[in-house]
């Protein structure tokens, strides 16, 4: 009998790793490999411009603050509506000695001249990623992208095709396209399945993988792109300090506020290993629950930039709470100013938020309720 794991389990991340999801880090014999996943959404054009040109570069240093990789990437991305709501992948790979590294990513669009700052902690141990994740990657035009799904792939495409690597000792690999196995492959270290010619006939639900290793299957979906990895850059790191105090404690948030500007990076990546639900995988769920709370609520509740989403009062209970289970409203009720009300079944809390200045910044009116 095989034994069956899901890889929601089963991803070991064997390169201890403090990073958002932007930037994934995987580690295999050949050496580290860092995806840059880069929102389009996120894209600045001139305007009248068909294209924007990008410079990413990667820089590594060690313990002793010694430049270890150095890369520079130079893009250009076209303006394309189908491209909306995807992602441009850049991919690198450096060869790292075990140890404790400071990975710096700036990128850059080289016509405004904006530019976007990561910084992230990794230490690479003697061990291997086992099995990494299945990147889905497709092109068009010439233009290699991540989706966010099947159902947003523009079709038809050039290409499409799911890339993988591991480090296990793999016996046999299928990739399913719905109940059709597309490909069966046995090579050491990785594969590469093309899919293109199945999901440009139109209607494909799902893709998934499968490997098998002696008695056990891994049972795993692609990576898909998702709209919350945009939220590194969307957000200082300095803002990323302030939301953290929608749900740190009392006693963490007492020790976030007094670190230096400096350790925000080490700080916030701290603070999401001690809340891992699952630690020792390599995803974070409460990571990507905040994260996508906050750029929801940045997209709904933002009036202008200096009146952010997140830092209202809606905002701040969408962060902290999620979707209410009933809003009542009245926007123009009789001797009133305008009302919403947010109910939460669960937790048992109602909030009432009003516009009492008219501009369509409602505040919460009871706020004893929160605490």
């Amino acid at each position: 009998m095989r034994k069956t794991l899901s890889c929601a389990a089963c991803l070991l991340f064997l390169c201890t790793i403090l990073s958002a999801q932007e930037i994934i880090f995987e580690h295999y014999p050949q050496g580290l490999d860092f995806w840059v996943v880069i929102p389009y959404n996120t894209i600045i054009f001139k305007q009248a411009e068909t294209s924007a040109r990008y410079q990413l570069t990667l820089q590594i240093k060690n313990k002793d603050k010694r430049q270890v990789f150095d890369q520079t990437v130079n893009l250009d991305i076209p303006r394309r509506d189908w491209l909306r709501d995807t992602a441009i992948p850049v991919f690198l790979t450096a060869v790292l000695e075990p140890g404790k590294y400071q990975a710096a990513v700036r990128i850059k669009n080289l016509s405004p001249g904006e530019k976007i700052d990561l910084k992230k902690t990794l230490i690479v141990q003697e061990n291997y990623t086992e099995i990494g994740q299945a990147y889905f990657l497709a092109s068009k035009d010439g233009v290699s992208f991540m989706p966010s799904g099947l159902a947003s792939l523009p079709l038809p495409v050039q290409s499409c095709e799911i890339r993988q690597k591991f480090s296990a000792p793999v016996d046999s690999i299928q990739v399913w396209v719905d109940d059709f196995l597309s490909g069966y492959t046995a090579m050491p270290g990785g594969y590469s399945a093309e899919l293109a010619e199945l999901v440009n006939q139109g209607g494909v639900k799902s893709v998934r993988i499968s490997f098998f290793e002696d008695n056990i299957r891994y049972n795993m979906e692609p990576f898909w792109y998702d709209r919350w990895f945009s939220y590194n850059f969307r957000y200082s790191y300095a803002d990323q300090i302030q939301q953290l105090r929608y749900v740190a404690n009392q006693n963490e948030w007492k020790s976030i506020r007094s670190v230096p500007e400096e350790m925000y990076p080490e700080v916030i990546e701290r603070f999401w290993q001690m809340h891992d639900p699952s630690p020792g995988t390599l995803r974070n769920e409460a990571r990507e629950s905040f994260y996508q709370r906050v750029v929801i609520a940045d997209e709904r509740y933002t009036i202008h930039k200096r009146l952010q989403g997140w830092n209202s009062d809606r905002g701040r209970i969408y962060i902290k709470y999620g979707e209410p289970d009933e809003v009542h409203s009245e926007v123009h009720p009789l001797d009133l100013y305008p009302y919403i009300v947010w109910i939460y079944y669960a937790q048992n809390l109602e909030f009432e938020f009003a516009d009492t200045g008219g501009f369509g910044q409602y505040k919460l009116r009871n706020k004893d309720e929160e605490y």
